[in-house]
């Protein structure tokens, strides 16, 4: 049971909330999703965190395939 409350990658993953946070305090509430995921983009690349942008993901519901989600 103790394992399952255990953060795989600490600091990156505080980093990582770190950053949302920033950009959600800076940007604010209420605009489209695209503008932040830019802001978070930037910030990744600007500190040298590895990450794909808008990577494509197969959406299955009971065995069947309802499309493709970004």
């Amino acid at each position: 049971m103790e394992d399952e409350n255990k953060v795989i990658y600490p600091e990156l993953s505080y980093q990582i909330i770190g950053i949302l946070f920033s950009v959600w305090n800076d940007i604010g509430y209420g605009h489209k999703e695209i503008f932040y995921q830019k802001a978070i983009a930037k910030i990744f690349k600007d500190k040298g965190i590895n990450f794909k942008e808008q990577e494509r993901v197969k959406v299955d519901y009971r065995n069947e395939n309802l499309g493709v989600y970004y």
